[in-house]
């Protein structure tokens, strides 16, 4: 097949004319971008924040928010198992010490109360029984001993008699020696008879004291029956703001389930979340600013959490002095730790996006504030809102300290 030379002409034509577009933009471009770079762009002082170097002392900061939070919390176990009959109280309420929060129900509960009842007073009756009987077991063994005693007599003088009258012959030998040996008899039963009777009272105090054992011991389980029952009542133990109602009416329960939680007003400590890039400079014992609603207070670093969370570190700050004015649990606060102070130093604002030891590019501006001119400046360390300088700029020079993005590829600026 044969193209015909009036088509081939045409395409050689398109192409030539493309290049030669393509070619002019691109010289176009880069004569527009080489004119913008060799002419200063004009900036409105207004536009810019300008901060300006200065010498002197830098304390170094560490900013973060936290809350504040029971030093000791109080937890309401359950003590037995049953359901919630009755919520009375709801979280964030006061509560004094014996606070009914709220009202359980055990059926069981209440029956071993009453059968514990019942083992204490039939016991104490056994016991009364025993006094009783012990009583007339010594009251009898006296009688005895009485008897006996008076039956030694009789035959002491029966023997007196017999000895008299052995003499005139009026009793024979053996009825004599008959009376000694009855005299003895009843004399050796009679003193059995007192130290049976000097015996009864250690044995009485013996059965006494094993009885009063079992009525304390019946009682000491009454005792903890009733304390159960009484906790059925669930009261506050101490003074604060409920923080918590684990349960609802109706919701069942065991031995150990936590039913609420207890924070003391008087007595919370701060826990400052800090972001894991400034943790490493926060030590124990270092000063903390606490500030919320418009009112501060001091506190100092107490614990380091050795833990991160979600690029958090908890730090734990105790107040020095009065209490933050409207302190709560849970309260929101903002901290700053101080970590350094640093004296005669160059310093200036922090421009935005600056970070410690680290170097940036910034706009000095003349004396006269007509231009700005590209610096590199290199930073130390920082604190909230200053940072040390370290090379590159004098006291008393300006800086922008604005965002200059969209100058990035200018090394001078004019200013206006």
């Amino acid at each position: 097949m044969q193209i015909p030379e009036k088509n081939t002409r045409r395409l050689l034509s398109a192409k030539k004319l493309s290049i030669v577009f393509i070619s002019t933009a691109i010289f176009f471009f880069a004569w527009t971008r080489i004119n913008a770079m060799s002419k200063d762009v004009l900036v409105s002082l207004d536009e810019v924040i300008i901060a300006t170097v200065e010498k002197g002392d830098l304390i170094r900061e560490v900013r973060a928010p936290g809350t504040l939070v029971s030093i000791a919390l109080n937890f309401l176990s359950a003590t037995s198992s049953g359901r919630v009959k009755e919520i009375l109280l709801e979280a964030s309420d006061v509560v004094e010490v014996g606070t009914v929060i709220m009202v359980l129900e055990n059926p069981k509960l209440t029956q071993a109360v009453d059968e514990a009842k019942l083992d204490v007073e039939v016991l104490q009756s056994a016991y009364n029984s025993l006094q009783q009987r012990w009583q007339q077991t010594i009251l009898k063994q006296r009688i005895v001993i009485a008897d006996f005693s008076a039956r030694y007599e009789m035959t002491k003088l029966r023997r007196e008699a017999n000895q008299s009258l052995l003499k005139t012959g009026a009793v024979s030998n053996i009825d004599y020696n008959e009376s000694i040996l009855l005299e003895q008899q009843l004399k050796f039963q009679h003193q059995l008879e007192v130290e049976l009777l000097e015996n009864l009272p250690r044995q009485k105090q013996a059965e006494l004291t094993a009885g009063q054992a079992r009525i304390n011991k019946a009682a000491r389980q009454l005792l903890l029956q009733e304390n159960i029952a009484d906790d059925l009542y669930v009261k506050a133990t101490t003074k604060g703001i409920l923080q918590e109602v684990s349960l609802k009416v109706g919701e069942p329960f065991k031995v150990g389930t936590l039913l609420a939680r207890i924070a003391q007003q008087d007595n919370l400590k701060a826990q400052l979340r800090v972001q894991e890039s400034q943790i490493k400079d926060v030590l124990k014992g270092q000063s903390v600013l606490l500030s919320a609603g418009g009112k501060s207070a001091q506190g100092i670093v107490t614990r380091i959490n050795p833990s991160v969370k979600q690029g958090v570190v908890v730090v734990d700050v105790y107040f020095t002095g009065d209490a933050l004015v409207g302190a709560r649990p849970d309260l929101r606060i903002d901290g700053i730790i101080e970590l350094e102070h640093l004296t005669n130093i160059l310093k200036i604002k922090r421009p935005v996006f600056s970070q410690e030891y680290s170097s940036d590019s910034l706009f000095v501006i003349n004396k006269d504030q007509t231009a700005a001119q590209r610096k590199q400046v290199k930073f130390g360390r920082s604190s909230v809102d200053d940072i040390e300088v370290l090379s590159a700029l004098k006291a008393g020079e300006q800086v922008i300290v604005s965002s200059t993005s969209k100058y990035d590829e200018l090394a001078k600026i004019a200013l206006h």
